[in-house]
C-alpha cells in the first residue's frame, strides 16, 4: 500500500481510504428495487474493515449521516486506534429515511461529542463539516465550535467536505482548514481546474470522494446515468478494456495520478470488490497516454 501525506496535517495516509457509508446505512438508496440496496450485518461489517486493515489502510472516512458506520467503526478499531487515522464529519445525520442538517454552533457541539463516544476514541484525528455550501462557511458558526473542541484536544485537524467550488475555494482562502474532501473523477475534473492547485499553494491536503462517480464507473451501476453520462462512460469502457483493466481500476488509478491528491475514499460491502480495489491501487498511477484519453473525453 502507497502512503501520501495529508497537506500539512504530516499525516501519512493510505491512498486509498475506506468509506463506512456502506457499511452503516442502507446504499445505494436510489436502487431500492435492487438486491444491493440493504448493509451488511455488523460481524460482516468488521471483518471487513479488519481486511482492509490487513490490506494497509489506514485511513477510515465515516460521518454521523452514515447511520451506524462510526459505532460499527469504534468496535472494529478498538485496540489499535493510534494506529489509524479517523476522518469524520459534522452538520449532517440520518433520521432513517432522510439526511436533516444542522451546521448550528449548539449542533456542532453535540455532533463531535456523539461521535467521540460512539468511534470509542478521546479524539477525531479529522473533522470536517459535511456537504456544506459557501454560506455556512461565510457564517462560521460549525468552524468557531470545531476550533472549540480542538483547543479542548478533542480534535487535531479540521476539513470540509463539500460538493461546490465557491464553498471549497472560501476555505481554502480561510487558511482555517487543513483538508478538503472533493468530487473528482474521470467523468468530472472540475474540481481540478481551480480547487485543487488552490489547495496545493495552501498546503490543504486534498481527499477525493466520488472517485467512481457514485458508482456509475463499475459496471454493477453503469445503467445510473443521463445521456452525457452515458456518452463518457461508453468510451471510458473502450480504453478500459483496450489497456486490459476493469471501469473501476481506470477509475481509482486515473484519481490518484493526480500528484495533489492524498487519498481517495471508497466505500464497498463486499471483501471481493474491496481486494480488487486494493490491487488496482497497488498497479500504480496511470500513463500519460490514457491519462490524455481520459481528458479528450471530458473535453
Amino acid at each position: 500500500m502507497e502512503y501520501r501525506t495529508l497537506g500539512r496535517t504530516g499525516l501519512s495516509v493510505s491512498v486509498l481510504g475506506f468509506g463506512a457509508l456502506e457499511i452503516g446505512r442502507n446504499w445505494p438508496y436510489w436502487r431500492e428495487d435492487k438486491n444491493d440496496f440493504s448493509r451488511p450485518a455488523e460481524r460482516d461489517a468488521i471483518s471487513l474493515i479488519h481486511s482492509a486493515l490487513d490490506a494497509g489502510i489506514n485511513f477510515f472516512d465515516t460521518a454521523p449521516a452514515y447511520q451506524d458506520s462510526e459505532e460499527i467503526l469504534g468496535k472494529a478499531l478498538k485496540g489499535i486506534r493510534d494506529e489509524v487515522f479517523i476522518g469524520t464529519k459534522c452538520g449532517e445525520w440520518f433520521d432513517g429515511k432522510n439526511s436533516v442538517y444542522d451546521y448550528s454552533y449548539t449542533e456542532t457541539k453535540k455532533f463531535i461529542d456523539s461521535s467521540l463516544k460512539l468511534l470509542q476514541t478521546d479524539y477525531i484525528d479529522l473533522l470536517q463539516i459535511h456537504s456544506a455550501d459557501a454560506e455556512i462557511i461565510r457564517r462560521g458558526e460549525t468552524l468557531t465550535a470545531m476550533k472549540e473542541a480542538q483547543q479542548h484536544g478533542k480534535v487535531r485537524f479540521l476539513g470540509l467536505s463539500t460538493e461546490f467550488e465557491d464553498a471549497a475555494m472560501l476555505a481554502i482562502e480561510s487558511g482555517d482548514y487543513d483538508s478538503l474532501q472533493i468530487s473528482y473523477n474521470a467523468m468530472n475534473g472540475d474540481m481540478a481546474k481551480h480547487v485543487i492547485p488552490s489547495a496545493k499553494e495552501k498546503k490543504l491536503g486534498v481527499i477525493i470522494k466520488d472517485g467512481m462517480a457514485r458508482g456509475k464507473l463499475t459496471v454493477k451501476y453503469s445503467d445510473v446515468t443521463t445521456p452525457d453520462e452515458r456518452r463518457k462512460l461508453d468510451q471510458l469502457k473502450i480504453l478500459a478494456d483496450k489497456h486490459a483493466m476493469s471501469l473501476s481500476e481506470l477509475a481509482v488509478r486515473y484519481v490518484l495520478s493526480h500528484p495533489v491528491v492524498s487519498s481517495v475514499i471508497v466505500g464497498t460491502k463486499s471483501k471481493k470488490n474491496f481486494a480488487a480495489n486494493v490491487t488496482a491501487v497497488n498497479h500504480g498511477t496511470l500513463p500519460f497516454e490514457i491519462l490524455n484519453t481520459i481528458m479528450e473525453v471530458n473535453s
